[in-house]
């Protein structure tokens, strides 16, 4: 999930589709920060139905604060992919759920989505993941530093800021990592 006029998430479709994945990239517009208070909750409960156990949410900024909304109001895909999330770091999961959770220091739009938090002017679970990782005890919740690669593939290039990793040049490199540790998480390799 990710608002209309990002192209972010669609670039990533064709990686997933080329592996046999069903993509549905649902265009909720733009939403305001001070307006997901209100449209986060519309969402999540619109998607509801259609999320199915075994599902894979893979959502960008906002969209991964929906996809959380939808684990905690009883959704079970099989494993969540949060890019820069607007999403509080201590998250926790179902028993059996994963979550891939790329980040980088240079995403400062998280870190104003944790002050707003703490002024009640948005979604009640958005946070500075995005810029900082997650912080969990959980081993399915794993933090990927985008912006220091080199400790998880040499060949991926460093981003840093908020929708980086879909610039040119980069997710040409990072949207193969993604889709197969996807894979091997989803146990389909």
């Amino acid at each position: 999930m990710d608002p209309v006029g990002s192209s972010g998430l669609l670039k990533l479709v064709p990686y997933f589709q080329r592996g046999g994945f069903d993509c549905r990239v649902p265009d909720y517009g733009l939403i305001t920060a001070i307006e997901t208070h209100i449209a986060n909750p519309l969402l999540w409960r619109a998607l509801l139905p259609y999320i199915e156990p075994g599902d894979l949410y893979v959502g960008h900024s906002n969209g991964c604060a929906i996809g959380y909304d939808l684990v905690l109001n009883g959704a079970r895909p099989a494993g969540l992919v949060l890019i820069n999330a607007a999403l509080r770091r201590d998250i926790t999961l179902p028993a059996g759920m994963w979550a891939d959770c790329y980040y980088n220091a240079g995403d400062d739009a998280t870190v104003a989505a944790s002050a707003a938090v703490r002024l009640g002017l948005v979604d009640k679970v958005w946070g500075e993941m995005g810029h900082a990782g997650p912080v969990s005890d959980n081993p399915l919740i794993t933090g990927i530093d985008c912006g220091n690669p080199g400790c998880y593939a040499a060949v991926l290039p460093p981003v840093s800021g908020h929708s980086a990793i879909f610039e040119p040049g980069r997710v040409e490199d990072w949207a193969p990592y993604i889709y197969a540790r996807a894979k091997v998480n989803l146990h389909l390799t």
